[in-house]
């Protein structure tokens, strides 16, 4: 069950529904992106197929959208080794769908792995 006001977390779903396909469909690098909701944060991921094994996959963690109550404010997070921390070049928003648009054009390489 997610903490998220119902409205709030149907905006976010719509969105990074958009988001997934959108990226599934780039014509230069496709990529086989999903998310999943808990609490008051969205963990946005991509699945890489091996190689040598295309049945088996693993999960590459790109960011953590956290939404903060208190604020009505939605924050962006890059993993840096086993960690969440904040990435500093995006400030809390009210708008979701501007995180996601920081997340695409990723100037500081922090989502993207290649």
């Amino acid at each position: 069950m997610s903490d998220l006001p119902q409205l709030l977390e149907k905006k976010a779903i719509k969105l990074l529904d958009e988001f997934c396909i959108r990226t599934a469909n780039d014509k230069y690098q496709p990529r086989n992106l999903r998310y999943r909701i808990e609490g008051r944060q969205a963990y946005l991921y991509e699945i890489r197929h091996y190689k040598n094994d295309p049945e088996k996959h693993k999960e590459l963690p790109m960011a953590k959208i956290r939404y903060t109550p208190e604020l009505n404010q939605w924050t962006l997070h890059h993993q840096k080794g086993e960690y969440w921390q904040l990435y500093l070049n995006t400030p809390p928003t009210l708008e979701f769908g501007r995180l996601l648009e920081a997340i695409q054009q990723d100037p500081m390489g922090y989502f993207w792995q290649e």
